[in-house]
């Protein structure tokens, strides 16, 4: 979309004059976005997911990020990073959740060191997540507090991927029908448990390559799964 071309052309010549200009976001900002033709088992993702104190990045914040590769359509596990986001912030009663305490972050990396090292994995991918607009929202909260960076990049949301793939298979909408566990089980994939960055990660990229591979002869092509895009 145009608006949105305008809106990164506008960012990426911004932030090229930061007085402290980051190299790793200015790279991210240059990237060419993927050709919309291309098969998406030619282009390369990187499934991504955060764990929050809430859902509201306005009084959230972020407690560890996790990623993993996708090249040639096959997750590559040397990939694999979860990153503890050591903060002086509390985590308070999301523990119950992620069961992440404060004592497990005290070894863990600042976030702007974080962001930087995300920054890199996700420089020539394209981002995947499930349920984007929350994760997108928390890094693009943390992006302008910490280095004043307008983030546009292209992403795949595996939650809307099936959303689209069940209405235009007239199926019913059952309440927590889009939920990654209930999403996975739907094409035969095990339960995944834990409420962690990394592993919930691996389990986006699995039920992704499961969506792709479901999608039909030839499959699909990168602009059929950009939810993000220009």
């Amino acid at each position: 979309m145009w608006l949105t071309r305008l809106r990164r052309h506008w960012a990426r010549h911004r932030y090229a004059r930061h007085p402290f200009p980051e190299p790793a976001l200015q790279k991210l900002l240059d990237m060419p976005w993927p050709a919309g033709k291309q098969p998406w088992n030619e282009a390369s993702w990187l499934a991504v997911d955060l764990e929050t104190t809430g859902l509201d990045p306005r009084t959230g914040y972020v407690i560890s990020i996790g990623w993993v590769a996708i090249e040639g359509g096959s997750i590559q596990l040397n990939t694999a990073r979860h990153l503890l986001i050591d903060s002086r912030n509390l985590v308070g009663d999301s523990a119950t959740i992620h069961h992440i305490r404060d004592s497990d972050r005290s070894e863990g990396v600042d976030l702007p060191a974080a962001l930087r090292m995300l920054a890199r994995a996700l420089n020539g991918r394209i981002a995947l997540m499930h349920h984007s607009p929350l994760d997108t929202g928390f890094l693009r909260s943390a992006l302008k507090e910490q280095f004043g960076f307008d983030w546009f990049h292209p992403t795949a949301d595996t939650l809307e991927l099936e959303k689209k793939r069940l209405f235009q298979r007239e199926q019913n909408m059952p309440r927590h029908a889009l939920r990654l566990n209930t999403c996975r089980e739907r094409y035969g994939l095990p339960d995944s448990q834990a409420h962690n960055a990394l592993e919930d990660a691996l389990a986006t990229a699995e039920l992704f390559l499961a969506w792709a591979n479901h999608y039909g002869s030839p499959g699909p092509k990168v602009r059929d799964c950009l939810t993000s895009r220009p």
